[in-house]
């Protein structure tokens, strides 16, 4: 399997020889295995790759993510992965019926909200019950936005009194979309992979948004994020710091009582989803962390 996300952060030329991608930078040379690749970042806009490279990665289900000048996400590649069930999978989910869409997002909002509460300081979670108690007033679809009522409690508890998400102009915000982005653009690779479309999303329904499945598959994991965060928020986001949100993807969790790296409990997360919304004879799938 997979396992290393490569960020490149300064000017380089990215080409593929021998079944290594070779990395050349003003002073060195890397070649790494394309079957050890999870993720490429081309984190600056002076980085080159061959048409080549991409090819090869696309093959191996490599997400290629791009950043702009100030190093931060702004696309990423979506390739025509191969897949011999992406028709029927496609036939699936377009026909995805609304009870399980909105069961299965009762159970992600009711996860998510539970992880921020372990997320949340030692001082802020102790005597605390307010989120867990949120968490059980999640209804099918969410249709009284348990969500936002939490998220208005989670947030000033995470980062202060003061801090909003709608605030551009913060170095927590800026933290928080980056570790989003690479999060995003996981679990993203693992719906494409599997088949299936990341625009028809179970919750999240906009029309400019092509990563909307994404976009609901993903929240259980958010507070990994969160947590990394809390320890860097009043710090520019240096190239060590983005470093460690990358590295997200390596820490070893627990779910579902195993203990796994993030980025494989995405892919199980992912795939039981998937078989959930896609089989009427299959359960909810179990969704357990320990932070």
């Amino acid at each position: 399997m997979a396992w290393r996300t490569v960020l490149i952060n300064e000017h380089a030329k990215i080409n593929f020889k021998m079944n290594d991608i070779n990395i050349q930078t003003k002073g060195d040379s890397f070649q790494i295995p394309i079957d050890d690749i999870r993720v490429l970042i081309l984190g600056n806009t002076r980085s080159v790759i061959t048409s080549y490279a991409i090819n090869e990665l696309n093959k191996k289900h490599v997400k290629i993510i791009t950043c702009d000048e100030r190093g931060m996400p702004v696309g990423e590649y979506c390739g025509y992965h191969e897949n011999v069930h992406q028709n029927t999978n496609l036939h699936h989910q377009i026909a995805w019926v609304e009870n399980r869409k909105n069961m299965l997002w009762q159970q992600i909002v009711k996860t998510k909200i539970l992880n921020q509460h372990q997320a949340l300081p030692g001082e802020e979670r102790e005597g605390y019950s307010k989120l867990n108690d949120l968490a059980e007033q999640v209804s099918e679809g969410d249709i009284h936005n348990i969500e936002g009522q939490a998220a208005r409690q989670y947030f000033p508890r995470m980062y202060g009194n003061e801090f909003t998400r709608s605030n551009e102009d913060s170095l927590i915000n800026a933290h928080l979309n980056y570790g989003y982005s690479i999060l995003l653009s996981t679990v993203s690779r693992e719906i494409v992979a599997a088949g299936y479309l990341t625009q028809l999303g179970i919750h999240h329904q906009s029309v400019s948004n092509h990563f909307n499945l994404a976009s609901d598959l993903m929240e259980p994991f958010r507070p990994y994020i969160d947590r990394v965060v809390l320890g860097q928020q009043n710090l520019s986001l240096s190239l060590d710091l983005r470093l460690n949100l990358v590295n997200v993807l390596n820490e070893v969790i627990r779910y579902n009582d195993k203990n796994i790296e993030l980025a494989q409990a995405v892919q199980s997360h992912v795939l039981s989803c998937l078989k959930y919304m896609s089989s009427d004879n299959v359960q909810l799938p179990k969704m357990e962390f320990v932070l």
